[in-house]
């Protein structure tokens, strides 16, 4: 989880997009689209943690440093 993004439960700033954030592709079995979606993730949620090349496949996305 990321320490730079307030942790709310829930919270998605892009709702009109969420079926193509990466909590949702998993609940759908979308393995490809995932593998593809985290090749170079350089964005982490900071509802789950899951990690992504672009924001816009998270919930709640912040900056992701290795």
């Amino acid at each position: 989880m990321s320490d730079r993004l307030p942790n709310v439960d829930n919270l998605c700033t892009n709702p009109d997009n969420h079926k193509m954030h990466l909590c949702e592709l998993t609940k759908a079995g979308k393995t490809a689209e995932i593998v593809r979606l985290q090749e170079n993730p350089t964005f982490i949620c900071g509802n789950c943690g899951r990690k992504a090349n672009t924001a816009g496949a998270l919930c709640a996305p912040g900056p992701f440093h290795l």
